[in-house]
């Protein structure tokens, strides 16, 4: 997969996703910017943070941050800039199938349980237009990203189509593969 290594592309989504994360907006990602999003999705969710599905999002949370900084902390200031979280994303998470799946998959499936509220293996629109909203996506970009997902047209996705597109949001280097409307257009 190294294939995707410095392409516009893969910058591009790197570069969103930063944005998602840096929930004070100050242009630099700390542990306390991924805890603070694990808390407002589980506010928007209405889940205790030690519900087994708030525990997994929070421990996934934590997690997701001591991989990223293990990697890509290289100044030991406790933060990343967003050069710092590109290279890491890059190198340990993307051109890596082991390390996505090791540090980035459990976090997502953390993720898409908390979306399934009524755990039927399934997110609605609603529920994946609730997530978005934590995520500070456009609103016409998440409808237009639910369409775009939702392959089949049935109004819902299945847990593991959302992990999928996921994954292949992060390593794809198609540019027209579904999962990079994950978070609405990339243009």
């Amino acid at each position: 997969m190294t294939t995707l290594s410095g392409t516009p592309l893969l910058h591009h989504k790197i570069d969103v996703c930063f944005g998602h994360f840096d929930t004070d907006d100050n242009g630099s990602i700390d542990r306390e910017d991924l805890l603070t999003l694990g808390s407002q999705l589980l506010t928007r969710f209405g889940e205790p943070a030690t519900s087994p599905k708030g525990t997994a999002l929070m421990d996934g949370m934590a997690r997701f941050w001591d991989a990223l900084s293990a990697v890509a902390d290289l100044d030991g200031d406790g933060k990343l800039s967003p050069e710092e979280y590109r290279a890491s994303m890059t190198g340990a998470f993307i051109t890596s199938a082991e390390g996505f799946d090791a540090s980035f998959r459990p976090l997502a499936e953390a993720v898409c349980a908390l979306l399934d509220t009524d755990g039927d293996g399934e997110v609605d629109e609603q529920e994946f237009q609730a997530w978005q909203e934590v995520f500070r996506t456009e609103p016409a970009d998440r409808a237009a990203a639910f369409r775009r997902l939702d392959t089949n047209g049935n109004g819902k996705l299945s847990v593991d189509e959302l992990l999928a597109a996921i994954r292949q949001y992060y390593i794809s280097p198609e540019a027209d593969a579904a999962g990079n409307w994950l978070y609405g257009p990339l243009a």
